[in-house]
């Protein structure tokens, strides 16, 4: 799933991923799981992983807007540590097995494309998929990280 010949570690381009949970189960229907993956996602930002434009976990995926803060990391290397924590944090809360899929999609951003459409979108998720009525009640998303264009 990951596209060749790119190293994703350019902090000048914008990716966007979505990372799913194994068999689509939707575990992030547990309030207190919800919170501790976005919580660990703005760890991950605090620490300079990556910056993070948008952001939206659903019930069984999360999609990313993200740009690694340099290039000693690559996003693949940052993001399979994320999924790695998360995996071994869900094991506490009494989750079992594999908690995402192998990989994750991805999607890197075209001088062409809109990259604010794209973030309006991936805030928009819950709406389209009428979980909330409008995308700032949706707690578990958000922009924590200016888009400079």
């Amino acid at each position: 799933m990951r596209l060749e010949d790119v190293s994703y570690s350019d902090p000048a381009m914008v990716y966007f991923a979505t990372l799913c949970t194994n068999n689509k189960e939707k575990v992030f229907l547990n309030k207190t799981f919800a919170k501790l993956v976005v919580d660990s996602l703005m760890w991950s930002r605090d620490h300079s992983w990556f910056r993070i434009y948008a952001y939206c976990l659903m019930p069984n995926h999360l999609h990313l807007a993200l740009s690694p803060v340099d290039d000693k990391h690559s996003l693949s290397e940052s993001i399979g540590k994320f999924k790695s924590y998360t995996t071994s944090e869900s094991w506490k809360l009494g989750f079992e097995g594999q908690l995402w899929q192998r990989s994750w999609y991805d999607h890197i951003a075209r001088r062409d494309e809109d990259v604010l459409s794209i973030c309006r979108y991936i805030l928009e998720n819950p709406v389209r998929a009428t979980l909330v009525e409008s995308c700032d009640k949706w707690p578990y998303s958000g922009m924590p990280d200016v888009l400079v264009l």
